[in-house]
């Protein structure tokens, strides 16, 4: 049987409503999620103490991961109605707060889907490792809390924005041939971080004009920690120790995972947990994704896909040998 039989599973007449895009519910996922990073930066101004703090960092953590999500659907141009405002947001309200590269990524994460199931897939280095050892997980963790994984990411960010290496989410130095010169470099850094460099000018005014400039620096902590943390749960719970890493077929090359309310909050912002559904239509709104799954279920079409009841069996399957 073809691995990629599944695409004649569902009608046209199934999938087309899952495709209806809807300005309304994308700003409204836009206003929940800078709400709640207005909530993470105002707690520790109404209640400053260690928990109140980590709250923060928590919050911010998983916002900033929930940005990262809205720039992928964006990048899918299955967010907003219109291409022109899915770039738009793409780029400022996503991509320029966690220092990403909207057009970049777009390439980059297209490549992902039009290779996914096989070794040519540019994300296959994030997963091909697993399982793994249960104290290199924890190693991982550590480092990942320490900031020593989020220092290393935000130097190849810096390299990759430079020209010096290839755009690349593995955070794998490739080559870009000549190296740029000094003229070059500056050139680069100035078209690919001025949205960024002006976002954060204006949340650092924010937070000046509030009474608490202080709390721009717990941004950085949350993106050198909480962040990465999250970022690599959830990075695994879509295509680590999968049923079949090399199938075409996204029932056995991707996974689902169905989260919690406290991991919607942590590693599972804006209905990413649905990958299955997504490497199954790349184009369904985020959304979307939760309705998709149920059609898939109600029809008896997920078969020999593997999902998950929540994150924590994702931690047990990322060590766990099948």
């Amino acid at each position: 049987m073809s691995s990629e039989n599944y695409k004649k599973l569902l009608s046209k007449a199934d999938i087309e409503p899952l495709l209806q895009r809807s300005d309304g519910l994308a700003w409204q996922a836009v206003t929940v999620n800078y709400l709640l990073i207005i909530l993470a930066f105002s707690l520790p101004v109404l209640w400053f103490n260690p928990l109140s703090v980590l709250i923060c960092l928590i919050l911010l953590g998983n916002r900033q991961l929930g940005l990262g999500i809205l720039m992928h659907d964006c990048a899918h141009y299955a967010f907003f109605r219109s291409k022109a405002l899915n770039r738009w947001a793409g780029h400022w309200l996503f991509a320029a707060p966690i220092l990403a590269q909207f057009d970049g990524y777009r390439q980059y994460h297209l490549r992902h889907h039009a290779k996914a199931g096989t070794d040519q897939d540019p994300d296959y280095p994030n997963y091909r490792p697993y399982p793994i050892r249960r104290r290199s997980l924890l190693r991982k963790i550590m480092r990942d809390m320490m900031g020593l994984t989020g220092l290393k990411n935000l130097a190849a960010i810096f390299l990759m924005h430079a020209g010096y290496i290839s755009f690349d989410m593995s955070y794998k130095a490739t080559s870009q041939g000549e190296r740029p010169g000094t003229g070059a470099v500056l050139s680069n850094l100035i078209r690919n971080l001025y949205r960024s460099v002006l976002v954060h000018l204006v949340l650092f005014l924010l937070l000046w004009l509030a009474g608490h400039p202080g709390l721009y620096l717990l941004w950085w902590v949350a993106f050198l920690t909480t962040f990465q943390l999250f970022s690599r749960i959830r990075n695994a719970a879509e295509h680590a120790n999968v049923p079949d890493l090399l199938n075409k077929d996204p029932r056995l090359h991707a996974r689902t995972t169905m989260a919690r309310w406290w991991e919607k909050l942590t590693v599972a912002p804006n209905h990413v947990n649905f990958h299955l559904e997504h490497h199954w239509i790349a184009t369904v709104p985020p959304y979307r994704l939760a309705s998709f799954h149920r059609l898939l279920s109600e029809r008896g079409l997920l078969g020999p896909a593997e999902v998950l009841s929540d994150y924590g069996a994702v931690l047990r399957q990322m060590t766990a040998e099948r």
